[in-house]
């Protein structure tokens, strides 16, 4: 063995091995990691067990809180009656969300394309969003009366702010150096939309979009309880006013799911459309 190589085999003995972790946080189990949705729904049974042990342990009345099973039960005598409702709901959520979508985007585009109406309307913007919606509620109710109609309207008006938010600033965050390789190549404003600023600002709307749509079933149940004669929202105070606090429950599980399938279903069309997006190009 030669000296040049007696002394390079020194220097790697002499190299220290990888550095060890230490007090690095903890990876996650390969099986929670592939299923995600273990931990909240172990979750969710432990504090659903707690309350059923806790409820028939201390004694409490049943119209102040009752168990689960109590409100699993008021859902299968009165599943009709829920279902009916959560459709009225469900209507009013999904035509405040279109609407919003629609007239969202509509404004975000023209604040970008026309800097000068953008300067004009967002301050209005901002300022409708700082009134509180039930304050603004009974003056709809006033003009346009009870019913669905009011009701999804405010939810609208409710959703409808994320949307623009969101858009716009999808628009607005382009990379300079695209915008100069399409002025180079003497882009019109039209084409410079279709092509750079509206692609990039599809994951941003679809961000606002999961956002509109839980604050539009937030409106519709607003308005519900300002003026209607059905919905979760109408529901919830004849319940409360009857003291029937396992169907109050009830309503509230139904709401949830609504909300959650809403929101989730939302990702999940954007995922897709994504997908099929980067795919097509």
């Amino acid at each position: 063995m030669s000296k040049q190589t007696e002394s390079t085999a020194a220097v790697t003995l002499r190299q220290p091995g990888p550095p060890k972790r230490r007090g690095g946080a903890a990876k996650a189990p390969h099986w929670l990691a592939r299923m995600p949705w273990i931990a909240p729904v172990l979750t969710l049974v432990v504090v659903i067990l707690l309350w059923e042990i806790g409820v028939r342990a201390s004694g409490v009345p049943r119209f102040l809180l009752p168990a689960p099973s109590a409100v699993a039960q008021s859902m299968v005598e009165n599943w009709d009656l829920l279902m009916r409702h959560a459709g009225v709901t469900l209507a009013e959520t999904l035509i405040g969300f279109v609407l919003s979508v629609i007239v969202g985007i509509v404004l975000a585009v023209v604040m970008v394309m026309w800097p000068l109406a953008g300067a004009a309307i967002f301050p209005i913007l901002v300022a409708s969003q700082v009134i509180p919606k039930v304050a603004i509620a009974p003056l709809m109710v006033v003009w346009i009366g009870t019913g669905v109609t009011t009701a999804s309207l405010i939810a609208f008006v409710m959703a409808f702010f994320p949307v623009v938010v969101n858009a716009t600033l999808g628009m607005k965050s382009v990379n300079s150096s695209s915008i100069d390789l399409l002025n180079s190549m003497r882009a019109s404003r039209w084409q410079m939309f279709r092509y750079l600023r509206f692609p990039n600002a599809i994951p941003h709307i679809m961000t606002g979009l999961q956002l509109a749509v839980a604050f539009a079933i937030v409106g519709a149940i607003v308005g519900e309880f300002v003026g209607s004669d059905s919905g979760l929202g109408y529901l919830l105070i004849v319940a409360q006013g009857n003291l029937r606090t396992e169907l109050l429950f009830a309503d509230l599980v139904v709401l949830t799911a609504m909300g959650l399938i809403l929101y989730y279903g939302v990702e999940v069309i954007g995922r897709l459309f994504l997908r099929n997006r980067r795919e097509h190009r």
